[in-house]
């Protein structure tokens, strides 16, 4: 599934907008000035698609109201809150509705409520480290210094705790909205190393979103090592076997192809930093006339050797872009790739500590990572501000980027932004979200 359109009515009680999705550039940008509800608006697509309901209470509208795109199959998706407001926070029961040709479904959600929680009170502050108890029935949240009731406590963090759920979601309306893999990459994404949308929860705590990022692309390398090991054990294994039931043998020619490929395969993986270089190799020699023998032999090693190397067919291609793309932008420091992640050095070969780097060097680091590794295809990818901190001639090559990163990994973008030199010269690609108070957005005409 792909997101066509996106509609949501009365956003901050008063703003109606629909943003089409530019389906062929796979961007969509929207901007306009502050206090329109370009975050808000990504903040609930984001909660639609991740089942995170207690964000799609969080945000004051009437209506979200999502189409969704399968080949020829439209279907629409959506939730608007209940009438009646239970708390002076605001919370309320959702609606939701399937429209995909068939009858409509619906489905009323209802909030959690203090009567639902299903532990005792002292335990609240201990699965909500950010919250302290102050009374019988009052919490104070240590970020905000608000002190929250038990009714807003549960209005706000229901999805956390334990609750005596009397209504469920049902199996329809989970297979609609797990159907677009979403990712939330928030205008703080140095600290929080982006929101994996399929969880709930909030994001994982860390220090530095570099750090943990580095941490996770040498787990990554390292598990596609142990499965590369793996098959090579498994293929050598069986290798007497099948050169012996070897039955037609490539011929010369495609022989010589195939281990030129298989050097050059080699240095390239070399190269990103998956591959250890092994020393210099001896070349393997392939016989100048027709030796069914030797031929069934090497056959069988080409063939052999393209299925381990293939391993790191789904990595290589986004190591090499990551590189490039961070080294094209460092002035007189450099990044290299390895089983223990990134490493950052000088001009000069002297390593340095990650947190070391400029916060415009950071957000770079996080924002080409994300886009490269945590998306998948025909993901959705939530991109709040990418902007901040960087350099303007950094921002005017964002887009450049951005589309060599979806033509490599197929995902569709939606960008909220305040920066011209982002945008570039296109504007066709862009919705103005202007804030007024009735009526319906509609794209900005091209400038080019």
């Amino acid at each position: 599934m792909r997101v066509k359109e996106i509609r949501v009515a009365k956003l901050f009680g008063r703003f109606d907008y629909v943003i089409p999705m530019n389906l062929k550039d796979r961007i969509t940008i929207v901007h306009g000035p502050n206090g329109v509800g370009k975050t808000m608006l990504l903040r609930l697509v984001a909660g639609l698609f991740s089942a995170n309901n207690q964000a799609l209470r969080s945000v004051p509208y009437e209506r979200l109201e999502v189409e969704l795109q399968n080949g020829k199959k439209t279907s629409i998706l959506t939730v608007s809150r209940a009438r009646g407001v239970r708390t002076q926070k605001g919370a309320r029961d959702l609606v939701f509705t399937v429209a995909d040709g068939l009858k409509p479904r619906k489905i009323l959600l209802r909030a959690p409520r203090p009567e639902d929680l299903r532990l005792p009170l002292g335990a609240i502050d201990q699965i909500i480290p950010e919250l302290e108890r102050e009374g019988p029935e009052v919490w104070r949240h240590q970020k905000s210094g608000e002190f929250l009731s038990l009714e807003e406590v549960v209005d706000r963090f229901g999805e956390k705790l334990p609750v005596r759920w009397s209504d469920t979601a049902p199996g329809w309306l989970d297979k609609v909205r797990h159907s677009v893999p979403v990712w939330f990459i928030q205008a703080d994404r140095l600290q929080g190393a982006g929101r994996a949308l399929r969880s709930r929860h909030s994001r994982v705590p860390s220090t530095s979103a570099v750090m943990q990022y580095s941490r996770e692309l040498g787990v990554t390398i390292k598990q596609t090592l142990t499965d590369y090991a793996a098959l090579s054990q498994s293929l050598d294994r069986t290798f007497p076997a099948r050169m012996v039931n070897y039955q037609e043998p490539m011929r010369i020619e495609n022989l010589q192809a195939g281990l030129r490929e298989i050097n050059d395969k080699r240095a390239r993986l070399v190269s990103a930093g998956l591959l250890e270089e092994q020393g210099e190799e001896t070349p393997v020699p392939v016989p100048t006339r027709n030796d069914n023998t030797r031929l069934a032999v090497l056959s069988t090693y080409v063939q052999d050797t393209n299925k381990k190397l293939s391993v790191f067919d789904p990595l290589v291609a986004k190591v090499e872009l990551f590189k490039r793309r961070i080294n094209d932008r460092f002035l007189h420091k450099q990044v290299s790739i390895g089983q223990n992640g990134f490493r950052f050095t000088t001009s000069e070969g002297i390593d340095l500590d990650p947190l070391s780097l400029s916060s415009g060097e950071q957000h770079e680091v996080v924002l080409i990572y994300e886009l490269l590794f945590k998306a998948v295809e025909d993901s959705l990818i939530l991109l709040d501000e990418p902007e901040i901190s960087l350099h303007v001639a950094w921002q005017e090559q964002f887009l450049p980027d951005l589309q060599t990163i979806t033509e490599l990994s197929r995902f569709d973008a939606l960008i909220a932004t305040h920066s011209t030199q982002i945008i570039g010269d296109r504007w066709d690609l862009t919705v103005r979200m202007e804030g007024l108070q009735h009526g319906v957005r509609k794209r900005t005409p091209s400038r080019r």
